[in-house]
């Protein structure tokens, strides 16, 4: 399936960039508290990881299965990178399914930006024919939880890698 181009999003607060390899230095150091990983296991990346890692993200999977968009959250006010969000959108069924995610700096936290950047996320993957979201959540953590909320996804019954996978409901559905 040919994936549309991604292209910068803005909200109210936030202009979301698509990623780029000049990301990776400034990133490192929105990505640098360990209090990040709590709940998804890891530690803080170097610039050389991070570097890998973003090249892999942009260049997206060889057999073009998946559509991987991936963009850096950044201030309209001051200019900071404070975060990412990102989607891997693949064909089922009848369904555009999108898996997002939503990542925050500490230090941003609580006042929003996370729901912001995930409604942009989730307004562009509509517009581009996506009909059904996926999350998957650690099931204490309480903040992403209410991200997903707001953004209509829904916790089911389902757990990989002790998250809980968060859905939201297909355009049939809705109706």
């Amino acid at each position: 399936m040919p994936w549309p181009a991604i292209e910068p999003l803005v909200s109210d607060r936030l202009t979301l960039e698509p990623l780029s390899l000049e990301h990776a230095p400034s990133m490192v150091d929105v990505l640098s508290d360990p209090t990040l990983y709590t709940f998804t296991g890891g530690e803080p990346p170097t610039l050389d990881t991070l570097s890998t890692r973003y090249a892999s993200q942009i260049r997206g999977p060889a057999d073009e299965s998946q559509g991987w968009f991936n963009w850096i959250a950044r201030r309209h006010d001051t200019g900071a990178p404070i975060g990412f969000v990102q989607a891997t959108v693949e064909s089922q069924s009848q369904d555009i399914l999108a898996e997002i995610a939503w990542v925050i700096d500490p230090a941003h936290q609580r006042q929003g930006f996370a729901s912001e950047a995930t409604a942009a996320l989730i307004d562009w993957l509509h517009a581009h024919g996506v009909t059904r979201l996926t999350a998957h959540i650690h099931p204490e953590h309480t903040a992403s939880q209410r991200v997903a909320h707001r953004q209509g996804l829904r916790p089911t019954s389902t757990i990989e890698d002790g998250e809980v996978r968060w859905e939201s409901p297909s355009h049939d559905e809705r109706s």
